[in-house]
């Protein structure tokens, strides 16, 4: 019995260690590069914080007279934005007796769950944090109370990632006083908003169900979301489109407002997107936006 144990947990601890990464990465959305272009994998390298170099805008060239001077009204004067890496840990605790009466395939599962899921999780919401408190435009309805939700949309260089040591790591150790084989997850990383101008906030009510008339937000706030970026200049999908992260009851919301109208938001071809989460949380693309569902937005009160 100690040997049979001793093998199931040593392969235990091999699959997750092979899964981890992968399972995180497609159980996040954030970090991915179609929606963040500026991300920096930190294997091998010192240090904890990253900076992004920023390059100031350019001016537009003007018309020289024969023999006049040009100037030079479009100096390079780049500036920077440093991220701040932020370790996260999840644990997760399997007894002898739920090794032994569960069955590895549960006890994997299970693990692989409360770990990548954990930590994944946890890289969202952190990431829709930062986002939804640098973009100070707003296109929904102000508001502080916990009964709103900061949905966004944004450029994909809008947002900044960094990662160290190739992403999510696993270790265990077993006590042999609790007959408990413990296992700690973690991941040090973190974002920062390097053109927080290619963003904004598109604040609404967060129940399920309500009024689409007094939702705080509805598909003419993603037309004006999207149109405020495009007055900025702020760089699209490869499709032209703009990321939209809204929640359930924001996706209600649009769909309710579709519908009464007779219409249908058109799902784009999946067969390029990198990760499940990126995948199952599409909803559709409308007025210039790819819409993304999640339920790792802010509440207003956060921000």
């Amino acid at each position: 019995m100690a040997n049979t144990t001793s093998t199931t947990v040593a392969q235990l601890y091999t699959d997750l260690v092979a899964d981890l990464v992968p399972y995180f990465m497609n159980n996040t959305l954030l970090p991915n590069s179609e929606l963040i272009r500026n991300s920096i994998n930190m294997v091998g390298e010192t240090g904890g914080t990253v900076r992004f170099p920023i390059a100031n805008a350019y001016v537009n060239a003007s018309t020289v007279a024969e023999g006049a001077s040009i100037g030079n009204s479009s100096i390079f004067t780049p500036t920077n934005v440093d991220v701040a890496l932020v370790k996260k840990g999840v644990g997760s605790d399997v007894t002898l007796e739920a090794l032994s009466d569960g069955g590895y395939d549960l006890v994997y599962r299970s693990t692989l769950q409360r770990i990548g899921g954990g930590l994944a999780q946890a890289t969202d919401i952190a990431g829709m944090l930062i986002a939804a408190t640098a973009f100070t435009g707003e296109v929904g309805t102000a508001s502080s109370a916990v009964t709103s939700t900061n949905n966004i949309i944004f450029s994909p260089e809008a947002l900044g990632y960094a990662v160290k040591d190739d992403g999510p790591l696993v270790e265990t150790w077993y006590n042999v006083d609790t007959q408990v084989h413990e296992f700690r997850g973690s991941i040090r990383d973190g974002y920062a908003a390097i053109n927080p101008g290619f963003g904004v906030k598109m604040t609404a009510l967060n129940a399920v169900g309500g009024n689409v008339t007094t939702n705080g937000a509805s598909i003419s706030s993603v037309a004006l979301g999207v149109s405020t970026l495009r007055v900025a200049n702020a760089p699209t999908l490869d499709n032209g489109n703009y990321i939209a992260v809204i929640d359930p009851a924001m996706e209600f919301a649009l769909n309710q407002q579709v519908a009464l109208a007779g219409g249908a938001t058109a799902v784009g071809s999946l067969s390029d997107i990198g990760n499940r989460a990126f995948q199952d949380g599409l909803v559709g693309q409308a007025v210039g936006a790819a819409l993304f569902r999640s339920n790792n937005l802010p509440l207003a009160s956060l921000t």
